[in-house]
């Protein structure tokens, strides 16, 4: 199996796994302030990370290489999911679904303004078809009556940190044992997170959340930042930047689907038809940079670098 279809086939279910945690975050948010949920999230998820780093035995980097990857933990999981959770308290899974759709054009331009990786013409054009659907997604008087549009801001600002920390990170994924990695990024997300959490946890009740509660918060952590931060890191080590970028294309899909099933939340007809087309656009990018990827001899090397 070539390199980049193992970057691939670890692209696919680090996607699912966001997709279905969006709508786990979004029922566990019905008992959890944000940044508590962000706290118990994050906990689970180093306790496994950290299960799985001490079982594997690896080598392990010194400090000052420690230091060059962990602070980007403060990018992704801490400022992002901190944004996005805080912004689902004012909008629903399908819309933060939607927007989630932003953050693989955010990593093209970031990776183009940063290190020369520029986009071609028809990713301009199929971004734009994406962001006209977003628009009409979210253009319901609702969002100005009901601080919807507050939720959408948020969760916009937290996908342009979440483009940050792919564009970042796929210069060290390569270099480490991508758990290790994983594992300290989000510890340091987590320290940091357990300073702010103390001015939320007052008037929290605690023996009011149900074992149910309890478990969706703590396997959606793992879901969420373990498992899908893994397979993500696994497919920058062998993918640009920008083509794993594609793949988080699919997330919206998942989340609306998820949102539609487990949350009864329905979209309007010119909803529905902005999601559609989302969806197209997002599909048209993803072939556009599998038929460029296919036009060059070998396959092993990351030649998708300028999609």
């Amino acid at each position: 199996m070539s390199k980049k279809n193992i970057g691939i086939g670890a692209a696919f279910p680090a996607t699912l796994c966001w997709g279905v945690a969006i709508v786990m975050s979004k029922g566990a948010l019905n008992d959890f302030p944000p940044i508590t949920l962000l706290v118990f999230q994050l906990l689970s998820s180093v306790i496994f990370l950290w299960c799985v780093v001490c079982s594997r035995r690896r080598a392990r980097p010194g400090l000052s290489d420690v230091a060059k990857f962990s602070w980007l933990g403060l990018l992704e999981p801490f400022l992002t999911y901190m944004l996005v959770l805080t912004g689902m308290t004012y909008s629903g899974a399908s819309e933060a679904s939607v927007l989630q759709s932003l953050e693989s054009i955010m990593i093209v331009l970031i990776a183009a303004l940063l290190f020369r990786e520029y986009p071609s013409g028809k990713f301009v054009f199929y971004s734009m078809l994406v962001l006209l659907g977003i628009f009409i997604v979210l253009g319901s008087e609702s969002y100005f009556i009901n601080k919807e549009w507050l939720g959408a801001a948020l969760i916009t600002l937290g996908m342009l940190a979440a483009a940050f920390y792919v564009v970042l990170s796929s210069r060290i994924a390569e270099k480490y044992d991508v758990f290790y990695i994983v594992a300290s990024q989000q510890t340091l997300a987590l320290i940091v997170a357990l300073f702010i959490f103390p001015f939320e946890w007052r008037g929290f009740a605690v023996s009011s959340i149900t074992w149910g509660a309890w478990s969706l918060a703590l396997l959606s952590g793992v879901i969420q930042y373990a498992l899908a931060f893994v397979f993500y890191m696994v497919a920058l080590r062998y993918i640009s930047a920008g083509l794993a970028g594609v793949y988080l294309n699919f997330v919206p899909l998942v989340g609306i689907a998820g949102a539609f099933i487990f949350l009864d939340e329905k979209l309007s007809l010119l909803q529905l038809g902005g999601a559609s087309l989302i969806v197209m656009a997002l599909v048209l990018i993803s072939v556009s940079a599998q038929a460029k990827a296919a036009t060059y001899k070998n396959l092993d090397e990351p030649v998708e670098k300028d999609i």
